[in-house]
């Protein structure tokens, strides 16, 4: 499941091109009417140190960098390309996303076209292109991830203006993608049918991605609601006998957001809160150890099925605010949480027994103090200092870590232009 979202996250960058902050930077571009090439550049490196409450102290980095180039063919006609770099190193994470020594690379490349209808509207018909890499540990190759994904398709959006001098628009959003998995594996089929593990190997998390979104953006505030399909190509649900039964897995989510960034005298504001909920018709069957057998009724079993396993309702949260100083220095500080409720999934005790009643509950809050140097328009150095709090009712922790405290250091440095 820690995939999927990442794969939700990287198709948001990937087509929401004209929706967010830097729809408003492109908005203006097109409007300079004596340029035919406009680009775009922004680039955010990070380092940082990790100690957590339990285990070593690690390191990890982070690099996220966009590029793109606004052609304009006509008075109504533009092209635009746009390249995503990202990497994700080691760090910490909220609860059932990854581990700390996780990593990801993704490669992606939006194509689109844009057309003026009159003085309000605009449609923006693209293909996109992604690859992306994972890695759990320093000696795994990066084509070989459990988690690699491949994954093309097109969106289209429609743009309606009616505010030009507070950035006032409205865009709706239709976006398929094809998702390929080629290193993943069927571990439960691979354990019940020994004998055809080559045959199983790979595709087994391969999906049809469709989204529709409906986003305003009006005076630096923005938000939207967004409806997202999973439908599985070959992944079947899990069945009460723990076998797989003929249902294809298929999951839905439904997100709104809001938030808005301003300036407030010597202040500068920008929160965004979110909420999710998540349905899948996905069950999970535990396995205490290879070989095990037994009733898969009973919570405190050898063997058990977790019916209803992966649907929750999250709400997330960030309030940033920084303190200008001077004109090139500022004061900051940021809360966030992120509160995720399993709707069925029972939560585990330190022997891996499941506790009947008790659904499982994460929280993750993050305290964040920073001090920020703009260096010129376009670039800016960030100092700061991170207390994590990690807490979860799950107490089974032999694979992901699910209460912790921790502390991390980093600088981080911005180029946006």
């Amino acid at each position: 499941m820690k995939k999927l979202t990442l794969i939700l996250a990287i198709t948001a960058v990937l087509a929401g091109v004209g929706a967010g902050p830097m729809a408003g930077r492109l908005s203006a571009a097109t409007a300079e009417s004596s340029r035919i090439f406009t680009p775009f550049f922004d680039m955010t490196l990070s380092e940082n140190g990790y100690l957590p409450s339990e285990g070593n102290l690690f390191s990890g980095g982070s690099i996220n960098t966009q590029v793109g180039l606004l052609a304009k063919v006509t008075e109504k006609d533009q092209v635009f390309g746009l390249y995503n770099f990202n990497y994700g190193g080691p760090g910490f994470a909220p609860q059932d996303t990854r581990q700390f020594t996780d990593r990801s690379l993704t490669h992606g490349f939006n194509f689109e076209y844009r057309r003026s209808l009159g003085g309000h509207w605009r449609v923006r018909p693209g293909v996109s292109f992604s690859k992306d890499y994972t890695r759990s540990g320093a000696n795994e190759a990066w084509d070989q991830g459990l988690y690699n994904t491949e994954s093309k398709g097109f969106q289209l959006a429609v743009d309606y203006s009616f505010d030009a001098e507070r950035n006032g628009f409205v865009t709706a959003q239709f976006l398929t993608r094809s998702i390929k998995f080629p290193n993943y594996g069927d571990l439960l089929a691979e354990f019940n049918n020994p004998s055809n593990t080559s045959e199983l190997s790979g595709g087994q998390q391969d999906q049809r991605l469709t989204q529709v979104s409906l986003r305003p953006n009006w005076n630096k505030f923005f938000g939207g609601v967004t409806f997202t399909t999973q439908d599985f190509d070959n992944q079947l649900v899990v069945g009460s006998g723990g076998v797989y039964t003929g249902e294809k897995q298929k999951d839905t989510s439904t997100a709104l957001d809001f938030g808005f960034h301003h300036s407030l005298w010597i202040f500068e504001l920008y929160p965004t809160v979110s909420y999710t909920v998540r349905d899948s018709n996905q069950n999970y069957v535990r396995y205490k150890f290879l070989g095990a057998a037994g009733s898969l009724t009973d919570p405190s079993g050898d063997v058990y099925f977790m019916a209803d396993n992966y649907s929750y309702s999250e709400m997330a949260f960030v309030v940033p605010v920084d303190l200008n100083i001077t004109s090139k220095w500022a004061v900051g500080g940021a809360m966030s949480v992120v509160k995720r409720d399993y709707d069925s999934r029972l939560r585990r005790d330190a022997s891996n027994n499941y506790i009947a009643g008790e659904k499982q509950e994460n929280t993750m809050t993050t305290l964040t103090g920073s001090i920020r140097k703009r260096i010129n328009d376009v670039a800016m150095v960030r100092l700061s200092y991170s207390l994590v709090v990690a807490s979860s009712n799950n107490e089974f922790e032999q694979y992901m870590p699910y209460n912790y405290t921790g502390n991390s250091f980093g600088i981080s440095y911005q180029l946006s232009y």
